[in-house]
């Protein structure tokens, strides 16, 4: 070969070199770049996932601890949920007898104090022929969520708050195991005429539904809304303060009330409202305007077997 052509392919091949060499440098730049993006983005995807898991974990840790202090807070979700063991449930709309009765003493010298004896003699019957107590939640259970019930199902329920109803009704209840509710007058709650907040407690505690009987037990239907509105919430506030529990069950005074009271009933965040119109509470009413069953001093043992089991919707 001529030196001329060993000159020309030595010159065509450095710049071929040249040229490989310049496409070189952006493919390895380029490499350099994506290599960088795959490890960014690995190490930020990793740290994320571990973000994510401590936050899930947090959350759920958070949801826990709510759903626990829920449950402790209020304990009727747990009654709510009991079962009734053997006992025959029923879902159809034929009623719940809630009786309601005021101060228990021996001192029985008026239409509204009934005798401890008494009482307990009402109370055993009640037992004897296979009524279960229910809670409030319970009957709320049964007229708005269609929830079952036992087959004779009762609500035992106290008007005004009295303090005798600590000292006398609240063992006798224990010592049937029947539930029961009070609505109290939240204006004087001292331990002497009416319960004590440390009575309240205890009652609260053991399973005794603490409910609203307003804060000065007033004729809520000579009241305009905003007073009627007063009553309610204030009376809701000091009650939920005592138990931690939420009160959304109201007993009108006297059994007044009018539209006015309903509509603030509604507003103050009641659920169920219960009158002294004579009737089993189902799942026709308005849930603000629940009959019930007055239960008078005066009443011998055959009146009350009568007006319990004849009493009709």
């Amino acid at each position: 070969m001529s030196r001329k052509n060993t000159s020309k392919r030595n010159s065509l091949i450095k710049n071929i070199s040249k040229n490989k060499n310049i496409l070189t440098f952006p493919i390895v730049i380029f490499i350099l770049i994506l290599g960088s993006y795959i490890i960014y983005n690995n190490i930020h995807l990793k740290n994320t996932a571990t973000a994510n898991d401590d936050t899930i974990k947090q959350l759920n840790s958070e949801n826990d601890s709510r759903s626990q202090e829920y449950i402790n807070n209020d304990k009727n979700i747990l009654q709510h949920i009991r079962t009734f063991g053997e006992v025959t449930l029923v879902n159809d709309n034929r009623g719940v007898p809630v009786l309601y009765y005021h101060s228990v003493k021996e001192s029985a010298d008026n239409e509204v104090t009934i005798t401890p004896e008494n009482l307990k003699a009402q109370l055993k019957y009640i037992k004897d022929e296979g009524y279960v107590t229910l809670t409030l939640n319970e009957l709320k259970g049964y007229l708005l969520n269609n929830s079952p019930i036992p087959n004779k199902s009762i609500v035992i329920t106290f008007d005004d708050g009295y303090m005798d109803n600590y000292y006398s009704a609240f063992p006798i209840l224990k010592d049937f195991d029947m539930v029961a509710t009070i609505f109290c007058i939240t204006s004087a709650l001292d331990g002497n005429y009416y319960l004590s907040k440390e009575a309240i407690n205890e009652m609260s505690n053991y399973g005794i539904d603490i409910q609203s009987h307003t804060v000065n037990h007033p004729n809520l239907d000579k009241m305009t809304y905003d007073e009627q509105l007063t009553e309610l919430k204030e009376s809701k506030k000091t009650l939920e303060s005592i138990t931690g529990k939420k009160i959304d069950s109201i007993a009108y005074p006297f059994g007044d009330f009018n539209d006015d009271s309903i509509q603030a009933a509604k507003d103050a965040g009641y659920i169920l409202g219960f009158t002294t119109q004579r009737g089993l509470s189902d799942r026709d009413d308005n849930p603000l305007k629940l009959d019930r069953i007055y239960i008078s001093s005066k009443y011998d043992m055959n009146t009350f077997k009568e007006i319990l089991n004849k009493t009709e919707k």
